[in-house]
């Protein structure tokens, strides 16, 4: 196998996928460091996660990074990246170890270790874009009391409101992770769901109504391979945009494997569309927000794409 010098720096999350991410690295790691003979490592802790590790990667030199995990992990190296000021610099390939891998199946990274390394020592990198969104925060949207200032996060998969953002709300309190456990709680809590109204803005078109998910996407795929926006793009110059007006149960029901295909526009009560600029104004209800599987706050929220881009090595 050829060896590469470049001093990849590794960012563990060894809690991702209730510690199966550790137990695989275990696994991976001769291969890794026969390979990358300059690689290192860091391990996130409770007093120190992963977008501490990233920031003060960034900050102390480091430019070509790993993320070790899951969609979760990603998400929170991304923003520890963004927040050292480390786009133009980084160079970044994911690890998928973790249980909700759903990013990269728009990158189509490889699972075992032979072609993940081929792709890593090929180097053949994607202009990948950011997203940003200014939400409500957490506290303040769970609790119904003044939002204050909004708080501002990245993301670089899918960013999901209404039923999305409730079913990972659930599913935080869930002590079974497994890929499959998303789709569950989609089916499981929909008849006692209400769907919130909003006022849904984008690029001069603004729509009032009551809404079952709200979704911007970078890419394709979320909640253990669901497809709710397919049209998305990581290389575009406009987010992904689907929202979905209120249906009955049944037709929810009779319309699940829409879920799984390019097809879940097809609905009359489903748009996708691309925009700029989004903004989610709420007029009823709770309308909480969640990107990449993490809970962030509510509405008022709005999504743009950052100018810069981050460098990911894809196959």
């Amino acid at each position: 196998m050829r060896t590469d010098q470049t001093p990849w720096h590794f960012l563990l999350n060894p809690a991702a996928g209730r510690g199966k991410a550790l137990r695989r690295w275990r696994k991976w790691l001769p291969r890794l460091r026969a390979a990358l003979p300059n690689m290192t490592v860091a391990h996130s802790t409770p007093a120190e996660g992963m977008a501490t590790l990233a920031e003060a990667a960034v900050r102390s030199g480091k430019t070509h990074l790993v993320g070790v995990g899951g969609d979760g992990t990603h998400h929170d190296i991304l923003n520890g990246i963004v927040r050292a000021g480390g786009l133009k610099a980084v160079t970044y390939a994911p690890l998928p170890l973790g249980t909700g891998n759903d990013w990269v199946r728009t990158l189509r990274t490889p699972r075992g270790p032979t072609a993940w390394l081929e792709m890593l020592l090929r180097r053949n990198l994607m202009h990948h874009r950011i997203g940003r969104l200014a939400c409500t925060p957490l506290v303040a949207a769970a609790t119904a009391s003044a939002p204050g200032a909004p708080a501002v996060s990245c993301f670089l998969n899918v960013a999901g409101m209404a039923y999305d953002a409730e079913v990972v709300r659930r599913s935080e309190k869930a002590r079974w992770k497994h890929r499959l456990l998303y789709p569950l709680l989609t089916l499981l809590y929909l008849k006692d769901f209400e769907p919130p109204t909003v006022t849904i803005s984008y690029d001069g078109n603004t729509v009032t109504c009551p809404v079952h998910t709200v979704n911007f996407g970078i890419g394709r795929y979320n909640g253990g391979g669901m497809r709710l926006v397919p049209q998305a793009d990581p290389t575009a110059e406009t987010l992904a945009l689907t929202f979905a007006r209120r249906l009955p149960v049944w037709k929810i029901l009779l319309s699940s494997w829409r879920f799984y295909t390019p097809t879940i526009g097809e609905l009359a009560e489903v748009t996708t569309t691309h925009a700029r600029e989004i903004s989610i104004t709420p007029v009823a209800g709770t309308t909480l927000l969640e990107a990449d599987g993490e809970l962030l706050g509510g509405a008022p929220v709005t999504a743009t794409l950052l100018g810069e881009s981050l460098r990911v090595v894809v196959p």
